[in-house]
């Protein structure tokens, strides 16, 4: 109770020093009050722990991070590759039709060659052949000549003169004819060789063309390849990032509606307990916030414990729909020490 002194300075007192020394209380009790926010908020974290926790939503199952489209990975050949490949398939080509032409002029060799034999046989054969006839003639001319008595005369060497001559032109006539054959088969020869040169440097040249022709053709196969490639993939990636930049706005989208209806379901819980009032583990948690903030602000001054109340930051969070109750307590308009 204060004295008869402490009333008589305070009669004497301006507004202005009343005024400041009711912001000095209402600080001090602002001050005081961390001490019991440190409680209030250990009994939040309680009953909030003691809610059942709404999972969280699976965002990459409900909205793939992806399309699952794929990129094509794809190496072009270099000119060098090209040019082997084109190289390689070419002289198969033409490996077949020169072992063929081959064949065909050995063919044709091998004839001339068996014509060459052939002559040579025959041409050794009538040699001989004059041979032993022309040996014969003579024999039997030195036959005759003993059965008629000269064999040691000029009639019978006459006769082998005759005779040697008449060989010498049958030699000759048949060597001649030989060489003949072998000039003719010789000029075949040469000439099929010829031929067959003209025809492999023509071979050589048609499957230059046709070398340089599929290079030219396998690189534009190439480019067109890599062109439609990089256009898929770009597309690819242009999709991507057009689902990237829809994903999220359907994310955001998406907990943005999940907000709401979490904000609509605890504005209508609200609503109820502001008509009906808490019930259960809640009640009794906030029946317990609402003795610890009575206790405190029943110990400040009665002048100023509805004042630090509603310059509180943080009661009104704290208690809830309890908050009034104790404001209307304080103000002495009909409450009660505790809530029951």
């Amino acid at each position: 109770m204060a004295s008869f002194w402490d009333e008589l300075k305070d009669a004497f007192k301006t507004d202005s020093q009343r005024e400041e020394e009711r912001r000095q209380e209402l600080a001090d009790a602002l001050e005081a009050e961390k001490e019991i926010t440190a409680e209030l908020a250990a009994l939040d974290k309680e009953y909030r722990d003691s809610l059942p926790q709404e999972p969280e939503p699976d965002l990459d199952k409900l909205f793939p991070e992806s399309l699952g489209l794929e990129k094509v990975e794809h190496v072009p050949e270099t000119d060098e590759e090209l040019s082997a490949r084109a190289e390689a398939d070419v002289n198969a080509e033409k490996d077949k039709e020169s072992g063929k032409l081959e064949r065909g002029y050995a063919a044709e060799e091998s004839a001339l060659g068996k014509r060459a034999r052939e002559a040579e046989s025959d041409y050794l054969s009538a040699r001989d052949e004059l041979g032993e006839l022309y040996d014969e003639l003579v024999r039997e001319a030195g036959r005759n000549a003993i059965r008629r008595g000269v064999a040691r005369g000029s009639i019978l060497s006459s006769e082998k003169q005759a005779i040697s001559a008449d060989r010498s032109r049958a030699e000759a006539a048949n060597r001649s004819a030989y060489d003949a054959d072998i000039a003719e088969i010789s000029s075949s020869l040469q000439a099929l060789r010829r031929e067959q040169d003209a025809a492999f440097e023509e071979l050589d040249l048609k499957y230059a063309a046709e070398l340089e022709e599929r290079i030219a053709e396998l690189k534009k196969e190439r480019d067109e390849t890599a062109q439609k490639y990089a256009e898929y993939n770009n597309e690819v990636a242009q999709k991507e990032q057009s689902y990237a930049v829809k994903r999220e706005e359907d994310i955001a989208e998406f907990l943005k509606d999940r907000e709401k209806e979490r904000l609509e379901r605890e504005e209508e819980i609200r609503r109820e307990e502001a008509a009906h009032g808490y019930t259960g583990e809640k009640q009794e948690n906030y029946a317990k916030r609402y003795d610890i903030a009575f206790e405190f602000y029943s110990s400040l001054s009665p002048d100023i414990a509805a004042d630090a109340l509603a310059a509180s930051p943080s009661m009104k969070y704290y208690l809830g729909n309890y908050y009034d109750k104790l404001m209307t307590a304080l103000k002495g308009e009909g409450g009660t020490d505790r809530y029951y």
